[in-house]
């Protein structure tokens, strides 16, 4: 009599089991769906998302083409979204459109996919995908200051940068102060874009690239030794040769550095002071790792770039792992032209007048811009009248069209 009750509870217990087991593994079972689907519908989101980008950015490259039909760009747009699904991981029919808004040179593209869940019924998994791009072209404006780094661009005080006809871009923020002032084309940031700017600035936009970061830098030799101090006092005037200078130079005192045509290595800082004069045309200054220039008081500066050579278009230069302060804290300082390349180093400008107003053209491609006191920083774009030629990638010659939402 008691085996049979033992029996009995036995078989009662594995069915107690078996239900509880089946009964624990559904919830685990739809759990499992679950994350299948999650990951299911976020590839293929992805995907639909790489097709409006990659079309939205094939559109506006034909937004700068001249004479080109409202309706091309449109096109172009759809059908290169439609060949990049294609490709891609997207099981579910898309469907593209595009429009144009004149106003702000921009092409937006926007997807939809009914998505198919892979494991389900009743249609458990089922949902509609959708993204959105919208992308502009710079081909018309050019490309006049890039910063390129962690730094940022900072205005403070009353500092004003004056860019007329000429882009801004920021692969950080960009950060101007309640009584300064950035004036251009365009101002974009890959981050944010905060406080007075003309027109408007847009966040979000996609980084810019190293247009040079191909350029060699390594000087021809290297300096042995502590540097020499070489100072040239009032009234004093020096005419140094294109090469390698491997001494520091302080230029003081209404003294004259006159650089004579070609490309020059200061391997040591370069310093102005006290109506110091500054001069050179045809010139390019490379500066060695931990070098850098700095020009205060009233010294006056004139400067223009490299007409020819593997540095045409350039003036200022640093190596690659110069991480220094390029200090402008001279009112006199009225003609940069050219292209100053310092893309792990920091433009600092601090004074209290114009800088570079009687350029012809500059480019400023820096890690970090900073703007204090009440400098006004001007950007021309005299590129056509011009005979130290523009490098191609910034100025006119940058075209590219960049996602800007």
């Amino acid at each position: 009599m008691k085996s049979g009750i033992i029996k009995q509870w036995l078989t009662d217990c594995r069915g107690n089991v078996a239900i509880i087991a089946t009964l624990t593994a559904i919830p685990l079972m739809f759990a499992a769906f679950g994350i299948i689907e999650l990951s299911s519908a976020s590839g293929e989101r992805a995907s639909l998302q790489e097709a409006v980008d990659a079309g939205a950015l094939a559109g506006a490259g034909r937004l700068s083409m001249a004479n080109t039909a409202a309706q091309t760009p449109i096109d172009t747009a759809v059908t290169v979204a439609q060949q990049s699904a294609a490709r891609s991981r997207l099981r579910s029919k898309a469907a593209f459109n595009a429009a144009i808004d004149g106003k702000s040179s921009t092409i937006t593209v926007t997807g939809a996919a009914d998505h198919k869940a892979l494991i389900g019924f009743l249609g458990f998994g089922d949902t509609t995908l959708t993204a959105r791009a919208t992308a502009e072209n710079l081909g018309s404006v050019p490309l006049c200051v890039l910063q390129t780094g962690a730094g940022g661009i900072r205005l403070e005080n009353n500092a004003r940068i004056r860019a007329i006809g000429c882009a801004i871009h920021a692969n950080q923020n960009i950060r101007v102060k309640s009584s300064a002032m950035i004036q251009a084309e365009r101002t974009q940031a890959v981050g944010t874009v905060e406080g007075p700017v003309s027109p408007a600035g847009n966040g979000g936009a996609l980084p810019i690239s190293d247009p040079f970061a191909a350029l060699s830098l390594t000087p021809p030799q290297d300096c042995i030794g502590k540097p020499e101090r070489i100072t040239q006092k009032k009234g004093e005037t020096l005419i140094l040769p294109p090469g390698v200078h491997c001494e520091h130079f302080m230029i003081d005192k209404d003294a004259t550095l006159i650089l004579q045509p070609g490309d020059h290595y200061f391997m040591d800082d370069l310093e102005a002071h006290e109506n110091a004069v500054i001069k050179g045309d045809d010139v390019a200054l490379i500066f060695g790792s931990t070098k850098k220039i700095n020009f205060a008081d009233r010294a006056m500066v004139q400067l223009s770039a490299r007409k020819s050579g593997p540095f045409a278009g350039f003036l200022i230069i640093t190596t690659r792992d110069n991480h220094q302060v390029f200090s402008i804290a001279s009112d006199n300082v009225s003609k940069l032209l050219g292209t100053i390349y310092i893309p792990d180093a920091e433009l600092n400008i601090a004074t209290t007048g114009s800088v570079a107003q009687d350029s012809a053209w500059s480019i400023i491609v820096a890690d970090t811009l900073t703007l204090t006191k009440n400098p006004v920083l001007v950007i021309n774009n005299g590129y056509a009248g011009s005979s130290v030629p523009v490098p191609q990638g910034v100025g006119p010659g940058y075209s590219a069209p960049v996602l800007s939402h």
